[in-house]
Formats: C-alpha cells, structure tokens, sequence
C-alpha cells in the first residue's frame, strides 16, 4: 500500500480563500541552527526564525488585488490535501504583489510568528 504526501496547498487569507498553483512552500517559525567558527572547531547557537509560506496565487474575476496590500497582520489558514492545517493568527505580506497577465498570476510571501497545528 502507498502513503500519502502533500499534493496541494489550500489557503485562506483573512477569511478570503486564495486560488494558489503548485510549488508552494511553508516553513513553520521556530529555532535554527547557525554555526560560529572558533579556532578550528565549529560551535552550534541557536537563533530565532520566521515563519514563511510563499506561494503564486491567481486573482480570479472578482477578486480585488487591493485585498492583497501589506497592511496590518491577519489570519493566514493553510490546508494540506493530507489533512494536517496550519493557523497563523499573526501573518502578514511583505510586499504588495506584481500581478502579471496571462492567468493572473501574482506571487505572495507570508512571514509569521506563532501557529497552530492540527492533525487529522
């Protein structure tokens, strides 16, 4: 029998659901690994780092690009098609989108820095 793996991301932002196209990503916040060179060892510290979905969403007809400006933080909910769901209360844009034609693609980058996990 065959497991199952991440196909598809499903995004809401803000209460919006967003329309993305394969090849997002999602890193969780939480501590990395840095490395400090020291004489002729290499010593390991910890340092904080954001979270970060990243993604190229479409903007369907009715959908205004307005809704995508980097104002104040909102709720970013991410659904995987395996069923785990991830919450970021405190999401937010870092740019403004370039949105292109040709099927309205427009690439969005989130940063975070608290979630909530759930598994099903």
């Amino acid at each position: 029998m065959a497991g199952s793996t991440v196909g598809i991301f499903t995004v809401w932002w803000k209460g919006l659901k967003i329309e993305m196209k394969t090849g997002s990503t999602l890193r969780l916040p939480g501590n990395q690994n840095k490395t400090e060179p020291a004489g002729g060892t290499g010593f390991r510290y910890q340092q904080y780092q954001v979270g970060q979905f990243k993604g190229t969403a479409i903007l369907p007809k009715g959908t205004s690009l307005a809704a995508f400006q980097p104002d104040v933080e909102g709720e970013l909910q991410v659904m995987a098609d395996t069923g785990q769901q991830w919450s970021f209360p405190d999401a937010y844009l870092l740019d403004a989108p370039d949105l292109a034609d040709n099927g309205g693609n427009m690439p969005l980058t989130w940063n975070m820095n608290t979630y909530k996990e759930l598994l099903s």
